[in-house]
């Protein structure tokens, strides 16, 4: 099984390329995301985390019953957001055991391919929770980390927690 990769892992700062919604690699992918994220106890992963350099982000909608909390998006794109900017504690599976407020649109409107849809193309408008999981996953697809949200004092406040995160990844804790 893959493993999501930490805090100071150069892949996380890359953007990723689009995926081939159609290519069975695509599904092989999206099936080990969800492998991973079933194993780390996450709401969302992306691709990057886990080291693979495609659009594909796998998120669970616990606003959905659950046989249905399955949400594959494949090169998804934030057309619109909407609302006031919302503060809300965020985590990060790339971050363990670092939580801190990040200012989001409360709002988005989404595009985005499923494997089971193919080449149509799929809208998501969402205000709520699933809008803050969705705006952290894409970020990582572009290589932005939810710490790039916060002010140049705060980053320097949570200096100590990151350069924990870099160390137990360097020594593989």
């Amino acid at each position: 099984m893959p493993r999501i990769r930490r805090y100071g892992d150069g892949c996380l700062r890359r953007r990723a390329s689009a995926a081939d919604v159609a290519a069975p690699e695509t599904r092989a992918l999206l099936d080990a995301l969800w492998e991973v994220l079933a194993a780390d106890g996450g709401v969302g992963l992306a691709a990057p985390q886990i080291n693979v350099n495609q659009r594909v982000v796998v998120i669970r909608d616990t606003g959905r019953p659950a046989a249905e909390q399955r949400l594959d998006l494949v090169n998804p794109v934030i057309r619109e957001t909407f609302g006031e900017d919302t503060p809300f504690e965020e985590g990060c599976l790339s971050f363990p055991g670092l939580y801190t407020t990040v200012v989001r649109p409360k709002g988005i409107v989404l595009t985005y391919f499923t494997p089971t849809e193919g080449q149509r193309e799929l809208r998501l408008r969402d205000s709520d929770l699933l809008a803050r999981v969705i705006q952290h996953e894409v970020d990582h697809l572009d290589g932005v980390l939810f710490i790039d949200h916060l002010s140049p004092v705060d980053r320097w406040l949570l200096g100590p927690k990151l350069l924990w995160i870099m160390v137990r990844r360097l020594f593989g804790r």
